[in-house]
């Protein structure tokens, strides 16, 4: 994979369809889940998380900033 910043920038859409739910959802667990990835803001107007932190939490949930730790 790429390491540029545009192929690491993923929108809500791409959110979704990693973690096999709607746009509706990744924003509710935005609010209600202790351990899911936070959107970055670039500008105010474009919201979008890192493809790295949503792949990570896909895999190992909650304890994906660990995983992520463990792996550096």
């Amino acid at each position: 994979m790429s390491n540029d910043v545009r192929t690491l920038r993923i929108r809500d859409k791409e959110v979704a369809a990693i973690l096999g739910c709607c746009k509706a959802s990744v924003w509710n667990w935005v609010k209600t889940r202790p351990g899911f990835p936070q959107p970055y803001r670039d500008g105010g107007r474009y919201t979008y998380w890192l493809r790295p932190e949503v792949e990570n939490y896909a895999i190992h949930g909650e304890n994906w900033r660990e995983a992520m730790a463990n792996a550096e």
